[in-house]
C-alpha cells in the first residue's frame, strides 16, 4: 500500500454511524487536521481481503469480525476504540411461517464470515435448529440479504435496521430478536492491522478523540435531535429507527471489555475459535484511547 498522508484516513464500515456523521457534520475530523473518507461495505470476504492488503487504514465494524480474522486466519488485527454496543437485528422469515422451527428445510440468506452469520447460527441453535436442518445462500450484506428475500430466493434473513422494518412492512414475519440472545454485543469498533497504527500512532490518537468528542456531542441532551437528523438524513431512516441506533452509543468511545469477552465466549461456544483460548487483552489496546481522551 502506497504511503498515505499522516493526516489522511481511510476507513471501511457497513455504513456511517452517528459518532462519524457528527464528528464530519461539527468539525470534529477538521480540527484533528484529519481527513476521513469513508467506504461501505457490501460484501464480508471482499471487506476482509481489502483491510488485509491495507486497501483501508481502519474497519469500524463488529469485534467479532475481527476476533475470527486473528484467530482463524493468523492475522495480527488490534481494536482501539468501541463506538457502539448492543444489536439492533432480526431473524425474519417468509409469510406463513410463524415460529424459528419453521425454518427447518429452509434457506436462509448469509454473508460469509460476519458476526450475523454467527448470531443467527447460535439463536437457532438454542432452539434446537441445528446448522444441518437448514440450507445457507452467501448473499452479502443486510441490504442485499433483504433484496434476495424480497425476490424469493431465500426464505428467511437475519437484518438489521433499517432492511429488518422495510422487510416486515413487506410482509415478513419477525421470528426472534438477536439482542434477546448476544446483549451489549459489541457492535461498532475501530481496527485494523496493529502494525500500521503502531507506525501511525498519532493520526489514531487524533480520529479517537474526533470520535470520543464527537459521541459526547451526540450524547448531550441538547444535541440529541441533531444527532438523530444527521443518521435520519444520511441514511433514510425513521425517527424511531435513529433514537435506537443513538441508544447504542458508547460514551467516549471506550472499549468495554466485557463486551469483547462476550464475542470471545459465543465463537468458542459456537466451535468458530479454536483452542488455545487467549484473554481479550490480546484483542485490544487501551493505550490509544487513554492518550487520545486524556
Amino acid at each position: 500500500m502506497d504511503k498515505m498522508p499522516m493526516d489522511r484516513l481511510k476507513v471501511s464500515g457497513f455504513h456511517r454511524r452517528i459518532p462519524h456523521l457528527v464528528a464530519e457534520r461539527q468539525g470534529f475530523f477538521a480540527r484533528e487536521d484529519l481527513e476521513v473518507e469513508f467506504q461501505p461495505v457490501t460484501y464480508s470476504p471482499d471487506h476482509s481481503a481489502e483491510m488485509a492488503a491495507g486497501k483501508w487504514h481502519l474497519s469500524l465494524s463488529s469485534a467479532d469480525k475481527m476476533i475470527a480474522l486473528n484467530t482463524c486466519e493468523g492475522m495480527d488485527y488490534v481494536l482501539v476504540l468501541q463506538a457502539e454496543e448492543g444489536l439492533s437485528a432480526t431473524i425474519v422469515g417468509r409469510q406463513g411461517m410463524t415460529a424459528l422451527q419453521d425454518l427447518r428445510g429452509a434457506t436462509m440468506a448469509s454473508d460469509n464470515g460476519t458476526n450475523l452469520d454467527t448470531i443467527r447460527a447460535k439463536i437457532l441453535k438454542d432452539h434446537g435448529i441445528g446448522e444441518e436442518s437448514y440450507k445457507t445462500l452467501s448473499i452479502g450484506n443486510s441490504k442485499m440479504r433483504l433484496e434476495a428475500f424480497l425476490a424469493g430466493q431465500v426464505d428467511g434473513a437475519i437484518l438489521t435496521s433499517p432492511w429488518r422494518e422495510q422487510a416486515i412492512n413487506a410482509g415478513a414475519v419477525p421470528l426472534a430478536e438477536a439482542a434477546d440472545t448476544v446483549p451489549h454485543w459489541p457492535l461498532v469498533c475501530g481496527w485494523g492491522l496493529r502494525a500500521w497504527i503502531a507506525d501511525h500512532r498519532e493520526t489514531m490518537v487524533r480520529f479517537i478523540r474526533a470520535l470520543a468528542d464527537a459521541a459526547d456531542w451526540a450524547l448531550a441532551p441538547a444535541n440529541r435531535e441533531a444527532a438523530l437528523g444527521a443518521l435520519m438524513e444520511a441514511q433514510k431512516v425513521s425517527r424511531d429507527r435513529a433514537a435506537q441506533a443513538h441508544a447504542l452509543i458508547v460514551p467516549k468511545v471506550r472499549v468495554n471489555p466485557a463486551a469483547i469477552q462476550t464475542v470471545i465466549d459465543l465463537r468458542i461456544e459456537m466451535g468458530a475459535y479454536p483452542p488455545p483460548h487467549d484473554p481479550p487483552e490480546r484483542f485490544y489496546d487501551l493505550s490509544y484511547w487513554s492518550e487520545a481522551t486524556a
